[in-house]
């Protein structure tokens, strides 16, 4: 397998974001917060302002995308120090090869140059990657019981967090 190459999209990767969004919500439905339903009625106009107002890294291996993650900064004047990652996903034939690894990396990069600190929320029970975002400095700060409601119940999220800059390094 020839090694993936991550690169952060933009409105004209909306054809391909879109392909690896869904397959994301066809694959995992119970990590995301969106249906495949939903998402698959959008127009491609709304995927291409995702990726203008959002950071989004895509992995590609032999020209096809095999991944995401996104990031996003708070806008707010008392939030904007915080940003949130969203949507990481790999493929499952891709699962395991250091592709959700190299996505992260990317976002983290982006991150350090706009934010003292980013958050991201997990379904409790997704091991990988929590095994993952701890690799990352990533720690709990909470659950949110019955956080996402699906036809066959309740999930709870696991909310992380990590300090890109100490309060010392912001506050002078």
């Amino acid at each position: 397998m020839i090694a993936p190459a991550i690169r952060r999209l933009g409105p004209i990767d909306q054809a391909d974001y879109r392909i690896i969004r869904l397959d994301a919500l066809k694959h995992n439905p119970e990590a995301f917060g969106s249906t495949f339903e939903i998402e698959q009625a959008r127009p491609i106009a709304e995927f291409e302002q995702r990726l203008t107002d959002n950071i989004v890294f895509g992995a590609y291996a032999e020209g096809t995308i095999v991944g995401m993650a996104g990031f996003r900064q708070q806008a707010g004047q008392k939030d904007a120090h915080k940003g949130y990652v969203w949507g990481l996903y790999v493929q499952p034939n891709y699962r395991g090869t250091g592709i959700g690894s190299a996505l992260l990396h990317a976002l983290i990069l982006v991150a350090q140059t706009l934010v003292e600190q980013v958050t991201l929320s997990i379904v409790n029970g997704n091991d990988p990657a929590a095994t993952l975002y701890r690799k990352f400095g990533f720690q709990i700060y909470g659950i949110e019981p019955r956080a996402l409601k699906t036809p066959n119940g309740y999930d709870d999220e696991i909310h992380m967090i990590k300090f890109l800059k100490s309060a010392d390094d912001t506050c002078q």
